[in-house]
């Protein structure tokens, strides 16, 4: 679990680093580069790419905080820990640093060096490609192409504390809009080059232009206040309220997306949230100093809290699944259940519906065959009562 810590603009970011987070052998390491008062400034997020490199999304004005020229925007980072934050020759030991983004708010991966920007300050969505890396602590930027998004106008929190960030999800970048009190996302293999901005980008790169005539769309535009945190699995969608402090599921199959349910995690400073591993939603309490994680228990994310109001109604019935962990299949099993019609779904953790059946078998056998390594909610109903019982996939 990496976690970014914003601190003071003289001093740059850190970053806290997690292993075996939240078990009982939770190791953890802080780091913080030679070079942070100006390549990771101030940062409101960080995100992971596929090579496993990281970037950060710097929330100053200008890195070099001199009152010139706003000199800032997204670093790039190795998440190899004999190399971030290890002296490379006075420089840092940032990959390279793009610029014309000043008060980033959020940042998100799209793959390889290609990272989506939150450009609080222009009020633009910013696409940077980094290309090649210059390597730790060197400082060539000259093979970047730079794309800014700017068919709406995105507001920032204007006391500059809740950040705004975003997700890539298949074909779509997720956007937290704060000052607009909505989601929306853009198509991210849509559009045309369009003209040169008049705003930077303060050094030569290979391309800096408009992207016009894109595919994009609101996901949601009510019943947020200070929306903060995202994340995207399948046709799941979860958000932060800075304000209520609460996270709230969305069914996203169709638009404008479907409000499923409301987690009230009493964080009184939740800003950035995560699906991990197993179904697990971590989140920030900014005021709190604290990363908070959620179990996943129960099932209601995974449908509306009304059609699950008969949770835990039949559980004198003994229900029992084995194996359990599971690796090729499990059953399902009664030992006092006579001939009654049983319905049963198995969901993953972000919701999605992997088996169905309805029988008067006992046991049933399940095949997991294609599914992923996991944790899995079973819904048991019968006679419109239900019981869930979790299973985890090994394989």
């Amino acid at each position: 679990l990496w976690v970014i810590n914003k601190r003071l603009e003289a001093d740059g970011s850190s970053v806290s680093v997690f292993t075996n987070a939240g078990e009982a052998n939770e190791n953890q390491q802080t780091k913080v580069d030679g070079n942070a008062w100006h390549f990771m400034s101030m940062s409101t997020g960080i995100a992971f790419s596929n090579n496993g490199n990281f970037a950060t999304s710097p929330g100053v004005f200008d890195a070099n905080h001199d009152g010139g020229s706003p000199f800032t925007g997204p670093a790039l980072w190795s998440s190899d820990l004999s190399v971030f934050a290890e002296p490379s020759g006075g420089n840092g030991s940032h990959l390279d640093m793009l610029h014309c983004s000043p008060k980033s708010q959020g940042i998100a991966s799209e793959k390889e060096n290609v990272f989506w920007l939150f450009d609080g300050y222009n009020n633009d969505i910013v696409r940077y490609d980094f290309v090649d890396d210059h390597g730790p602590g060197n400082s060539f930027h000259g093979d970047a192409i730079i794309h800014r998004y700017n068919d709406f106008q995105v507001a920032m929190d204007p006391n500059e504390k809740v950040p705004s960030h975003l997700v890539v999800s298949g074909d779509w970048v997720y956007v937290v809009d704060y000052g607009n009190q909505k989601v929306f996302r853009i198509n991210i293999n849509s559009g045309t080059i369009g003209g040169i901005p008049a705003f930077g980008p303060f050094e030569g790169v290979v391309e800096y232009k408009y992207k016009t005539n894109y595919n994009w769309e609101n996901v949601v535009t009510t019943g947020l206040l200070q929306p903060a945190g995202i994340d995207v699995i399948d046709d799941r969608m979860i958000v932060s309220d800075y304000e209520t402090g609460e996270i709230i599921i969305y069914d996203i199959s169709n638009l404008p997306a479907t409000e499923l349910h409301r987690i009230n995690t009493t964080a009184t400073g939740i800003m950035g949230v995560k699906i991990g591993p197993e179904g697990k939603i971590w989140y920030v309490d900014y005021d709190a100093n604290k990363i908070n994680m959620i179990d996943g228990e129960g099932l209601e994310w995974v449908e509306p809290v009304d059609t699950v109001s008969g949770i835990n109604s039949i559980e004198e019935l003994t229900f029992n699944i084995f194996p359990n962990p599971a690796k090729a299949y499990f059953n399902i099993v009664s030992n006092n259940l006579n001939n009654s019609k049983i319905d049963l779904k198995v969901f993953d953790f972000s919701g999605r519906t992997v088996f169905q059946s309805s029988s008067v078998n006992n046991p049933q056998l399940i095949s997991t065959e294609g599914w992923s390594k996991g944790i899995y909610y079973v819904v048991i109903k019968i006679d419109n009562e239900s019981i869930i019982k979790k299973v985890s996939i090994t394989n």
